[in-house]
């Protein structure tokens, strides 16, 4: 499975997850990361969105998209 679908998959069993908990578990380089995410969402398998910690630090939240979530069932 290449790093496209290992993030994919990771993010379809978790439903949404930070950039730091996908490349801490599925160790692998935060750049190669951004780029499968950001590929993935422009071709609608996952959305993003930024949110804010208590303490005001922005991170952003990936998650399957729920057409997707269908497909594998999880």
């Amino acid at each position: 499975m290449n790093i496209r679908g290992l993030i994919l998959f990771y993010i379809a069993r978790k439903n949404c997850a930070t950039l730091d908990e996908i490349c801490n578990n599925l160790k692998i380089n935060e750049n190669t990361a951004k780029i499968a995410l950001s590929r993935l969402a422009k071709e609608h398998y996952i959305t993003r969105r930024w949110l804010r910690t208590p303490e005001g630090k922005r991170f952003r939240l990936y998650c399957i998209s729920s057409t997707r979530l269908k497909e594998f069932n999880v």
